[in-house]
């Protein structure tokens, strides 16, 4: 009790709390459980009426009749027309179906992410003894007798504990992290669970928008209650045997005693409350942990004949229960006249022979008559026997039967229900009677069949939310074995679409095609069309790709953004995206075989080989050319050498005005300019020949006299002229 006590407080007392909402009561467990049982008590009240009614309903669905009541006769149309009506509305399994709400042919992330998606729920829906396949029809099946139908989603998970070992320091051997116990998960799923119309309940409102809070009741084992809420909180729950059907009165139905629990959403406070009447304190209180856009783990209550001033369900019962009661009473006279019309007469007590004639009397048989005199004087067998007229009878039973059969027109005219449903039909009755019959029938039943398809649309967003919101991503993958198709490489981007709330961005629709048995064919015919225009497509286009190829991409682009366009295309979408990809990029070339490698391998050291000795050769040309230009240059250098005149007798050398300054050596004459390989070298310029050239004093006699000068030194200068 401690325990739920700080649970309330935390979230918070009356009024304003963290989250914006609101606590009801005094924000005590005390508090709670007064609120909230004058809240039921206040619903069951709005509800008390219906529930009557419609438990007088169930009797007469289920020809439970009062015994005191001898002879009554009855046509149980009511039960043969729900009967009609399920298998039209509810023929077989729905499927769900997940796409992209733009239908963008290059979204291959929501693409994939609705596959997934779209392959859980239907593989919940599909599989033998489905929760949700039994729910669905339960609810539908209540919807169309009592009025009501509901479910409810839950997420469960299994999970196991799991020991992890101690982490140990390698250079120490010291414990880091010590030995923890984890649980390790083993499966999670979103359960689909029926709710019986009479366990459900709601806050009292006009229209489904203003309902604040829903309800169902649970019926729970001392058992089950002690594991969900603990022994303390069980000692203060009373149990008694449940009967449903009356109204939980004490009759011993039931062979154990139960608690009846109910379960309470709240969308002002987005918490959660479990309640027994007659325990002292709220049994427990919860936050919402679904995180469910319309919070309520139910879609609205499938409610039929709804008014915007009460949220009441009136049952289509109702509306025809005055000529179900006289078809009754007109099965009944009919059966009392049947049992009344019999030959029955009265005769001459003396007349022997009439009572043997009938006692007696078989075929072919002649029966002895002692005084046939007076026999025949009394007028025979006409003159002594008087018979009970039945004629009157007779035609009153033809008029009743007649009376029966339009009175079986007006209750199927009220209840829409047309003869081509049912399966009957005349032979003088045209072609064009049974499309007005079909067309009436059709008409009226569009509107339920879009009733029932948007409840398990309501449904399957519920269970797909939960599956979003709260299963690991690795069951999602599991789950939808999306890993072995085309699509592995969208499988990361699609999770992440998924976990980041992007399911508003999608649309799951139930189409009523798909659950009506008139409609089977629809499938099949959306194929058969969808094949024949992409036949024709093919068709006109590959005399194009023939004469230009590079048009192929832009025509698969095109045919893409067609498929995207159909519910039945969105299967082979992946491998018309894999064919363009291919188109675009080029074909690698094939890869060689291992001896084909070796040879190309033997092949390329061949020729490195030759290349290498190619390469030696030309050095080695190159060298030796070398070596004999410089054998003609020196040989060449020679001959000059001993062609040119000999030199002047040592003597100070010619003052020249391009001498080099003092101190600085002679430039070496400039030799011939460097040749490019392979060109023949180039012989220097021969000087002209003839006599040298005459001394700087311009005399051709004795040197000047004076002392004679070192080498490289001129002669002192006078002082110059005036």
């Amino acid at each position: 009790m401690d325990e739920l006590t700080e649970a309330v407080d935390s979230g918070g007392a009356y009024g304003d709390d963290e989250k914006g909402g609101y606590e009801h009561g005094d924000g005590t467990p005390e508090g709670l459980q007064r609120y909230w049982q004058k809240e039921i008590d206040a619903s069951a009240k709005e509800l008390k009426k219906y529930h009557e009614t419609s438990r007088r309903i169930v009797r007469r669905y289920l020809d439970q009749r009062d015994e005191t009541v001898y002879g009554e006769s009855r046509v149980n149309l009511f039960w043969s027309t729900v009967k009609v009506m399920l298998a039209t509305l509810y023929a077989r399994p729905p499927k769900a179906d997940v796409s992209r709400s733009a239908h963008d042919a290059d979204d291959d992330p929501a693409r994939v992410a609705g596959e997934m998606l779209e392959r859980i729920l239907n593989d919940t829906i599909e599989s033998d003894g489905s929760e949700f396949d039994a729910a669905a029809r339960h609810a539908i099946e209540d919807w169309l007798i009592v009025g009501l139908g509901q479910m409810w989603m839950r997420y469960t998970s299994e999970t196991e504990e799991e020991v992890v070992p101690p982490v140990l320091d390698p250079m120490t051997g010291q414990v880091v992290v010590e030995e923890q116990i984890v649980e390790r998960l083993l499966s999670e799923d979103a359960v689909s669970e029926y709710v019986f119309w009479e366990d459900f309940y709601y806050s009292p409102a006009r229209v489904w928008e203003e309902v604040r809070w829903v309800a169902r009741r649970v019926h729970m084992t001392k058992a089950e209650l002690r594991e969900r809420f603990g022994e303390e909180i069980a000692k203060h729950v009373a149990f008694k045997k449940i009967n449903r059907s009356q109204n939980d009165s004490d009759a011993p139905n039931e062979t154990e005693s139960k608690a009846a629990v109910y379960e309470i959403w709240c969308k002002d406070t987005k918490r959660v409350y479990w309640l027994n009447k007659g325990a002292p304190t709220i049994l427990d209180v919860r936050d919402d942990w679904l995180g469910l856009s319309d919070f309520f783990p139910c879609p609205p209550a499938m409610m039929a004949n709804l008014t915007t001033s009460n949220l009441i369900p009136r049952a289509d019962f109702i509306f025809a229960q005055d000529q179900f009661d006289e078809l009754d009473e007109i099965n009944t006279r009919i059966h009392y006249l049947t049992r009344a019309t019999k030959v029955v007469g009265v005769y001459d007590k003396a007349s022997d022979g009439v009572q043997r004639m009938l006692e007696d009397g078989v075929e072919n048989t002649l029966l002895p008559v002692d005084n046939w005199a007076m026999f025949a004087e009394k007028g025979g067998v006409r003159g002594q026997v008087d018979w009970m007229p039945i004629s009157e009878v007779t035609n009153a039973i033809d008029h009743l039967r007649q009376y029966r059969q339009d009175k079986v027109a007006q209750i199927y005219e009220v209840l829409g229900v047309s003869d081509i449903m049912r399966g009957t039909t005349r032979a003088s009755e045209t072609a064009t009677a049974q499309q007005i019959k079909a067309q009436f029938g059709s008409t009226r039943l569009q509107l339920s069949q879009l009733h029932v398809a948007l409840f398990i649309r309501d449904s399957l967003r519920i269970k797909a939310e939960i599956i979003c919101n709260l299963f690991q991503p690795q069951s999602i993958v599991m789950m939808s074995n999306i890993e072995r198709s085309y699509d592995q490489q969208f499988v990361g981007p699609a999770i992440e679409l998924l976990k980041d709330g992007a399911l508003r961005k999608y649309r799951i629709t139930v189409e009523a095609d798909s659950m009506a048995a008139l409609d089977w064919a629809a499938e099949r015919d959306a194929r058969t069309q969808f094949l024949m225009g992409l036949g024709s497509f093919v068709s006109q286009v590959m005399p194009l790709v023939q004469a230009e190829p590079n048009a192929a991409p832009y025509l698969l682009r095109m045919l893409q953004w067609a498929i995207a366009g159909f519910r039945v295309g969105k299967s082979i979408e992946s491998v018309l995206d894999q064919a363009m990809t291919a188109m675009a990029q080029p074909e690698p070339p094939p890869q060689p075989s291992p001896m084909a490698l070796a040879e190309l391998e033997r092949e390329r050291a061949e020729v490195l080989d030759l290349r290498a000795s190619s390469q030696q050769r030309e050095a080695t040309a190159a060298k030796n050319m070398a070596e004999a230009r410089k054998t003609d240059l020196e040989t060449e250098l020679a001959r000059i050498m001993a062609q040119a005149p000999p030199l002047p007798p040592q003597g100070p050398p010619p003052i020249a005005n391009d001498l080099p300054p003092p101190g600085m050596a002679n430039p070496a004459p400039p030799g011939p300019p460097p040749q490019p390989p392979g060109m023949p070298p180039q012989v220097p310029p021969m000087r002209p020949q003839g006599p040298p050239p005459p001394p700087l004093n311009g005399g051709g006699g004795p040197p000047l006299p004076g002392p004679a000068l070192p080498p490289g030194t001129l002669p002192p200068q006078g002082p110059p002229r005036a």
